[in-house]
């Protein structure tokens, strides 16, 4: 989210919101589908899983990349970013260095990771509630000093830098297991809609989000977002936004964190405790390295994310609507061309980015 109104302003408003719009509808598919075939399958597992289950091992293989690369990957932007936040937040109180910040915020996320879910359903949904209320009070505080030019540029050549950063922002994959485990068996009818509201009310929210902020700072937009409104906002509003940042990344990195865990422990075979380890000693040691850029980072992942994962998610949906071995909870009856016209928007989205990365 943090993300968006930065490679926003690089390609230009416009072009960013039809990105938006569009992956939002393909993401809220993707989740859907990725829904039923948890619904479908009586075992226990998470992507790699269903990967192996449906696919074979070379599928399990390449996912298995692809969800590393791509937890580790997020487990590092939310301890950097949120590190980043909570500086932001003290810094004009006390003088400490961000490096012990950041360490400070992989603590309580690490520990989180160790006890479980429970701990964090509660709070992510104050969180939730929170961002809808930073967001507008970002609007209602600003909205008089938006410069309606801000929204008009369009830097043709910088057009898909959105794109990875969109499709990572949307991503809810590692949340969608826990969401049917939370589910009792009375209230599974609700599954399918909290996939979708799950999906499209963060869209319409970053939407609220990255028109304000481009509006209010332009081409002068921080990576972040929030630093680049201080001057325009006071101080007060931009550390409600900073607070609001860390607490929302440190609940992103409980549900990564822990989706990561699980699937060493149900996939790997790992028990439960070294699994834990795993998830958190490699952000820490990337972080120590000093791999900094978070936006680069977003924008590869969402790209790896969505050319993997995303064509991985379709193809073992077409096997699970013939071989699940359990009543899904609900049954989508989606055009089959729609399903090969997302891998081709996925694939082709990878491969532009990787190709603009190594120039």
């Amino acid at each position: 989210m943090f993300g968006l109104p930065y490679a926003g302003a690089q390609s230009g408003f416009l072009i960013a919101a039809i990105f938006l719009i569009g992956l939002a509808i393909i993401m809220t598919l993707l989740h859907l589908f990725y829904g039923e075939i948890i619904s479908r399958t009586r075992e226990k597992h998470r992507l790699v899983g269903y990967a192996n289950h449906y696919l074979g091992r070379q599928w399990k293989n390449l996912v298995s990349i692809s969800v590393m690369v791509g937890s580790y990957g997020s487990l590092l932007i939310y301890i950097i970013v949120g590190g980043g936040f909570l500086y932001l937040m003290l810094s004009s109180f006390i003088s400490v260095s961000p490096i012990i910040l950041n360490l400070f915020f992989f603590l309580i996320g690490a520990l989180v990771v160790y006890f479980g879910l429970r701990l964090i359903s509660g709070l992510d949904l104050l969180m939730g509630l929170f961002l809808i209320l930073i967001v507008f009070l970002i609007l209602y505080f600003g909205f008089n000093q938006i410069d309606v030019d801000n929204l008009k540029t369009i830097s043709w050549h910088k057009i898909f830098i959105p794109y990875g950063v969109i499709l990572y922002s949307l991503a809810g994959i590692s949340a969608i297991p826990e969401i049917r485990e939370i589910f009792s068996e009375n209230n599974r009818k609700f599954y399918k809609k909290a996939i979708i509201v799950g999906t499209l009310v963060p869209a319409v929210l970053y939407l609220v989000f990255m028109t304000t902020v481009i509006g209010l700072t332009g081409i002068n937009t921080s990576e972040e977002a929030i630093t680049g409104l201080t001057k325009i906002l006071g101080e007060k509003v931009v550390f409600m936004g900073a607070l609001f940042g860390f607490l929302a990344t440190l609940t992103s990195f409980f549900v990564v964190g822990l989706s990561l865990k699980k699937t060493f422990w149900y996939d790997f075979k790992i028990n439960k405790n070294l699994s834990w380890f795993l998830v958190c000693i490699v952000p820490i040691i990337l972080l120590i390295l000093g791999v900094y850029n978070f936006v680069s980072v977003i924008i590869i992942l969402g790209a790896l994310m969505g050319g993997i994962e995303g064509t991985a998610i379709v193809l073992i949906y077409n096997r699970a609507k013939k071989s699940g071995n359990q009543v899904s909870d609900y049954n989508l009856k989606e055009p089959a061309i729609l399903r090969y016209i997302m891998i081709l928007i996925f694939v082709l989205g990878f491969i532009y980015t990787v190709l603009e990365m190594i120039k």
